[in-house]
């Protein structure tokens, strides 16, 4: 397994950077399960604590199996390995209301089984800001939680012939989300949709529209370790270039068990999945994962 050598410490950096208590000593009389493991933007449907810091780091490596058309593979010819990390930051402005950052990092491995080259490619992409509202809160009588996102993608990549357009091209994007979270005893589930649109950026290409939906159950057993399972589902229209259809339109379809790690005295969590393939479809010749390993560290801190 290779790690770009800036991931780590950028990481590092962003978890550290902030100082200060945070969610508090008292454990819940029942003990309550950590969020989502896997890097998921959207909302869920819970807020964040007004005046707290949070500083999240989705670290995600993961291997092609293959280049895949349609459902089936059709060759072996090129090889992927990806180290992706998207540094996270959200902050509670009021009741209700946060503010939410998320800006990836990433380092590809691609290889040519072919004539044998070898390219790194990556660095930074663009990133993406929302507004989440919570419309209807569980702890205060309503059935489950409920919140929605209203965010922007601003061009923060650094564009070169290192670059992935996909993952950043120094395109401006808007969408929304929609999140829903209900929890009963020591269970927690996570639902959530979102959707983004994008305007061309370098290169003559515009990234496709795409709409993810991700879905999380956790149970707690006990104040510090939860089990669990989620599942991601990507739908990706058309990318253009030059204004004209590429003809790679895709479905991803990942889940697989995760386990997670909480100290709240610290403020601390940390979770860890395991996604492997459900169903796959590509419109055009694309590599594609035969597994995912997913972490995720989280550490809040109390501003005021």
């Amino acid at each position: 397994m290779k790690f770009n050598k800036h991931i780590i410490p950028l990481s590092l950096a962003a978890l550290f950077t902030c100082t200060g208590p945070t969610w508090g000593a008292d454990a819940p009389a029942v003990p309550q399960p950590f969020g989502p493991a896997i890097s998921a933007f959207g909302p869920a449907g819970t807020g964040f604590p007004v005046g707290k810091l949070g500083v999240l780091l989705n670290y995600q490596y993961c291997e092609t199996d293959g280049v895949r058309k349609g459902g089936s593979e059709v060759s072996e010819a090129v090889k992927l390995s990806k180290n992706v990390g998207v540094v996270k930051l959200r902050y509670g402005i009021t009741e209700g209301l946060d503010i939410r950052t998320a800006t990836p990092i990433y380092d590809v491995y691609k290889k040519n089984n072919v004539n044998g080259e070898r390219n790194h490619l990556g660095w930074i992409g663009d990133t993406a800001i929302a507004l989440h509202k919570v419309l209807m809160n569980q702890a205060k009588g309503a059935p489950f939680d409920l919140a929605v996102d209203v965010g922007l993608v601003v061009p923060t990549t650094d564009v070169s012939n290192k670059s992935v357009d996909f993952v950043g091209n120094g395109a401006w994007g808007t969408g929304g989300a929609i999140g829903l979270t209900y929890s009963t005893g020591s269970h927690r589930i996570d639902q959530e949709v979102h959707v983004y649109t994008f305007t061309e950026g370098a290169h003559d290409y515009r990234k496709p529209m795409y709409v993810r939906s991700t879905t999380a159950w956790g149970y707690a057993i006990n104040n510090y370790f939860d089990m669990g399972a989620e599942s991601q589902f990507d739908w990706n229209d058309q990318s253009e270039k030059n204004g004209k259809s590429q003809k790679d339109s895709k479905n991803e379809w990942y889940a697989g068990p995760k386990v997670a790690f909480k100290y709240r005295p610290a403020g601390f969590a940390a979770g860890l999945a395991a996604m492997f393939p459900m169903a796959r479809w590509f419109e055009a010749n694309t590599p594609s994962e035969g597994f995912r390993i997913e972490l995720k560290l989280s550490k809040t801190f109390d501003l005021f």
